[in-house]
């Protein structure tokens, strides 16, 4: 007789090893955009009140990492090689590059306006 298909084994992983590092459910980075944008606010208006103004942020970012802690690592990493392509190419093409070729659209006629030039 075929002995019983055992499935499939995996390993334990152990979460908080590849966890960011954190504070009050919040990683650091999160915590100082916090604690920046509320003294910056309380700089303007001088209202100790408005130091209060840092727990609805704080439960928002706690909400934000709820489900993926490590959401405003990928947020800074998509704003790094997403956001560039939306004043460069993304309107004409639907797409993004990486290219250092500056971009020459052509003239109604079809035609380029100069020969293409690598900037490093």
């Amino acid at each position: 007789m075929s002995e019983p298909n055992q499935g499939v084994v995996a390993d334990v992983l152990f979460v908080a090893a590849t966890r960011p590092p954190s504070r009050w459910g919040v990683p650091y980075i999160a915590l100082l955009v916090n604690m920046v944008l509320t003294m910056e606010v309380f700089l303007m208006v001088k209202n100790p009140l408005l130091l209060l103004l840092a727990i609805p942020i704080h439960g928002l970012c706690m909400l934000l990492c709820a489900r993926d802690a490590r959401f405003f690592d990928l947020a800074l990493l998509w704003a790094g090689t997403r956001l560039p392509a939306f004043a460069a190419n993304l309107r004409a093409w639907k797409a993004n590059t990486y290219s250092p070729l500056r971009i020459d659209c052509p003239h109604v006629s079809g035609r380029r306006r100069g020969s293409p030039t690598l900037y490093l």
